[in-house]
């Protein structure tokens, strides 16, 4: 007999009906993921022990994103003189009552500008222009920063990095992504051409942004990639443990849940979250690059996307050992891997 006491699955099935009975589908992994617990927990075989799975990191305040850029101001008299080029046009919308709050991204587009108005102008004024160059030198200098509070630090941002959305859904792929994969390659092109000062269309580039936004994913995989170590983790602990003393009835039983909740949805969902990763990670990371140096504790919560390190690499090490664990316990009962 390799069936638990009724208490057990029940508890577990409350976990799953929960999940299942939500408002939406942001948690559907999470019953499917249950699901392989609770099934496997019915052998006599297994324990599985209550854990509180690890969250990622969450995205940092705005108040520790943002990165101060220096101001621009210049005196009445020097207003007047440059009225004659697009320097004084460009500053007197900055100092307008809207341009004193604009948001990150429209502040990013100010830079590019003033920066342009200042080397394009020709100042007759020497003291004002080594002023001015100083300022557009300066400004060269933080693009970088400004830049990075555009991508980083807007609402835009908040929604794309929450991790309050839940999991990537079941039914994911690739095909989904391709407006977002296009908005990240357009920002690409502007973090890593910077020096160039890129002239930009306001419109695409708040759309792009808003195309992140809208898009919830960043967050969704890093909760997705947590998660699903957890519960990967919890079944490699416990089959890592058994011995041939389960062959048999009780083998053939596991071996029936491992196909019927892991290579049947779970694999094949992994691979879709797989293909999608390796597409998107590269791109945030560039971006990242791109707008170097973020602060401290932005550094702290991008070094999770890298493709060499922190979540991704913790999730691809419990996909290869919960893999290994099943085969293992497969070997030593002499069972087939290959599947129905």
């Amino acid at each position: 007999m390799f069936v638990k006491p009724f208490f057990s699955k029940m508890l577990l099935g409350v976990i799953i009906l929960l999940g299942v009975g939500s408002c939406d589908s942001r948690f559907d992994v999470d019953a499917v993921l249950s699901q392989y617990i609770m099934d496997l927990s019915r052998s006599s075989s297994l324990s599985f022990p209550t854990v509180a799975i690890a969250m990622p990191e969450s995205l940092p305040s705005s108040r520790h994103r943002r990165q101060a850029l220096s101001q621009f101001d210049i005196g009445l008299l020097d207003f007047l003189s440059l009225q004659q080029c697009d320097v004084g046009i460009v500053a007197g919308k900055k100092n307008s009552i809207l341009g004193k709050v604009m948001p990150d991204s429209q502040r990013f587009l100010y830079e590019l500008d003033i920066i342009r108005a200042i080397e394009s102008c020709d100042i007759q004024n020497d003291e004002l222009s080594k002023e001015l160059q100083y300022v557009a030198q300066q400004k060269r200098v933080e693009l970088p920063i400004a830049f990075g509070n555009a991508i980083f630090n807007g609402v835009e941002s908040e929604a794309f990095f929450s991790l309050s959305n839940g999991f990537l859904p079941l039914n994911y792929s690739t095909a989904l992504q391709q407006e977002m994969l296009s908005a990240l390659n357009r920002l690409l092109v502007i973090g890593e051409n910077l020096a160039a000062l890129p002239v930009i269309d306001a419109h695409v580039f708040e759309s792009d942004l808003k195309i992140l936004m809208d898009s919830e994913y960043a967050g969704r995989l890093l909760y997705s990639l947590t998660q699903m170590t957890g519960y990967l983790n919890q079944v490699s602990r416990q089959i890592g443990g058994l011995d041939e003393g389960v062959c048999g009835a009780p083998m053939r039983y596991l071996k029936q849940q491992f196909e019927a909740n892991y290579v049947q949805i779970i694999q094949p969902y992994m691979g879709r979250v797989n293909a999608s990763a390796y597409q998107v990670l590269p791109l945030i990371n560039r971006l990242a690059v791109s707008s170097a140096p973020l602060s401290g504790d932005m550094q702290g919560f991008m070094r999770q996307f890298s493709v060499a390190d922190s979540v991704w690499l913790r999730y691809q090490q419990a996909s290869q050992m919960h893999a290994k664990h099943w085969s293992a316990l497969f070997d030593v009962c002499s069972i087939s891997l290959q599947t129905r």
